[in-house]
């Protein structure tokens, strides 16, 4: 999924047609700005299934 996530809030940009998960559930899974961004700095974070 492509995002954009930091400390104000997160928006789906993008996601792959594999992706199951709806909207608001990939939301939830990075609400905890995993990334640690702040100051409308872009970082890139790859979030894959763990196997």
């Amino acid at each position: 999924m492509l995002v954009d996530a930091n400390d104000y809030g997160q928006e789906i940009l993008g996601k792959s047609s594999d992706v199951q998960l709806n909207n608001e559930t990939l939301k939830e899974i990075i609400k905890d700005n995993p990334a640690g961004q702040e100051r409308e700095l872009t970082p890139l974070v790859l979030i894959r299934k763990k196997i």
